[in-house]
Order: structure tokens, then C-alpha cells, then sequence
């Protein structure tokens, strides 16, 4: 189970309250959510590559070779450089 919230003092109350009635163990910190890895956590910000999960797809459809082709967005995507 993965446990988000804005507030570390909620987070910490639910989690003590689900240990009281199921048997679990924290695993800390998450470092991949469906197949994605979070490269960074800050204040009200989560980054996170799909890099791994491209490759993944690539190689199951033999294309690991393929040459990469620059896409162009729309003005509404906001990029973070990284």
C-alpha cells in the first residue's frame, strides 16, 4: 500500500492506526510508483522518469535499436529542465 498525503503528522497517525489492525512493515520511502522511478521529492513537488519503463517497452517489442525522434508539445506543458 502506498500512503501520500500533504501532511507527515496525518500520514504518520493513519499508518499507526493501520498497524493496530493489519500486520505490516514500512518499507520507508517509495522509489517507484506504477513502473516509474521518483528521482525527487521536495516540498509540494515529485519528479518522476519514465526512462526505465520506455526501455522495458522497447525491448518486449524488439525496438531497443530504434532511433529516437524528437516530439513537439503544446504550449500548455509546462518542462522542468533536468
Amino acid at each position: 500500500m502506498l500512503v501520500v498525503g500533504s501532511s507527515m503528522k496525518e500520514i504518520v497517525n493513519l499508518k499507526a492506526k493501520l498497524t493496530k489492525e493489519f500486520s505490516m512493515k514500512d518499507l520507508g520511502p517509495a522509489k517507484k510508483i506504477l513502473g516509474m522511478r521518483i528521482s525527487e521529492r521536495k516540498k509540494r513537488l515529485l519528479k518522476i522518469s519514465q526512462a526505465e519503463y520506455v526501455e522495458k517497452v522497447l525491448k518486449r517489442f524488439n525496438m531497443s535499436d530504434a532511433k529516437p525522434v524528437n516530439v513537439p508539445l503544446g504550449g500548455h506543458f509546462k518542462l522542468s529542465k533536468a
